[in-house]
């Protein structure tokens, strides 16, 4: 991962999606977006943010204005603000479906209320301050589960405490408790060898984890609508659904 924003911005400054053209009835809501980053005016920048902001767990969202602020420097750098200040609103961006509108095959989302919705990148800061708390989240777990390159998700359900992590390399690892326990408990159930499926440039996604008959996916939500859960967990025995629950809450 320490490498994805190079990656991203290499997308950004190299991308062959400039054949398109962005419709002219889109241009008042990514336009006011891209005065705001010239200028590298944080407060017009702030106000153009739907909150809360995503940010890749285990990094806390960013709530409101003040917080983006005061935390700009963890999702912006100067490199970033540039590629999104010297953007062309005509070759750079486009509108794609439901999702919004991306730039440079999606570096930055902006809905149609030219509001930022999402941020694919992380930065050099925000990438120290996420292995910081990686070290604090492992003190947490049980002492089987405490070992890991990177975590990436960590939910409730009604009924289940879930967590993915990456062991390295993409090899993910899926554990469950029920509710009533604590992370801290022995797991109800491990699972190795995960596969992660992408849906599109919008970045939602999926894991999915197979024991036996059954398999395990968890839908992951990063573009959806405002009553959107972060992501649901289902359980299908062959191909049958036998269970599915929204998440209620994500670290």
């Amino acid at each position: 991962m320490k490498y994805l924003n190079y990656i991203l911005l290499c997308l950004s400054l190299f991308s062959t999606s400039n054949t398109f053209a962005l419709e002219q009835k889109y241009h008042e809501s990514v336009l006011p977006v891209i005065s705001a980053f010239k200028t590298h005016d944080k407060a017009a920048i702030a106000a153009h943010i739907r909150y809360p902001l995503k940010r890749q767990y285990p990094i806390p969202d960013i709530k409101n204005e003040a917080e983006f602020i005061n935390r700009f420097d963890e999702v912006f750098d100067d490199e970033l603000v540039t590629v999104i200040g010297s953007s062309n609103v005509n070759t750079d961006w486009d509108k794609v479906g439901w999702r919004g509108i991306m730039l440079n095959n999606g570096v930055l989302w902006v809905d149609t209320d030219g509001k930022i919705i999402t941020v694919n990148t992380q930065n050099v800061k925000e990438q120290v301050l996420a292995e910081r708390l990686i070290e604090h989240d492992k003190q947490s777990l049980h002492s089987s589960v405490n070992t890991f390159k990177k975590p990436i998700l960590n939910w409730k359900t009604a009924n289940y405490r879930i967590r993915v992590d990456d062991l390295d390399e993409h090899n993910f690892r899926y554990t469950v408790w029920s509710i009533d326990k604590k992370i801290s408990d022995k797991p109800d159930m491990v699972l190795l060898n995960g596969d992660i499926t992408f849906e599109g440039s919008g970045g939602n996604h999926h894991y999915t984890f197979k024991n036996g008959r059954y398999s395990y996916v968890l839908q992951v939500t990063i573009i959806g609508c405002d009553t959107s859960p972060p992501g649901w967990l289902e359980v299908y025995k062959d191909d049958q659904r036998v269970l599915s629950e929204d998440v209620i809450s994500a670290i």
